[in-house]
């Protein structure tokens, strides 16, 4: 499923999406499949819980509202440089 009509068929709430076919270009996450696998309507205090309780590291999860018009997912560089010292 993509974003547009995950979107259309859950309007204005808060959804646990599982990245099933997804690339990284640049410094955005593409995802071109998606799967819903939690619906929790205006309170993002469940998503984020459930979100939580699945998370196994192997898979790719994310809490999203369905009011963004895209996806939009950036991605974060983990690896800092540290300064040496002197």
């Amino acid at each position: 499923m993509d974003w547009q009509t995950i979107r259309a068929e859950y309007p204005n709430c808060w959804v646990v999406i599982e990245a099933l076919d997804a690339y990284t270009s640049g410094t955005q996450r593409i995802v071109e499949n998606l799967e819903v696998i939690g619906v929790f309507g205006s309170d993002f205090v469940p998503a984020w819980e459930h979100y939580k309780s699945i998370t196994d590291g192997v898979r790719e999860f994310y809490v999203v509202h369905t009011a963004r018009p895209e996806l939009n997912i950036g991605i974060m560089d983990s690896f800092h440089r540290i300064p040496s010292e002197k």
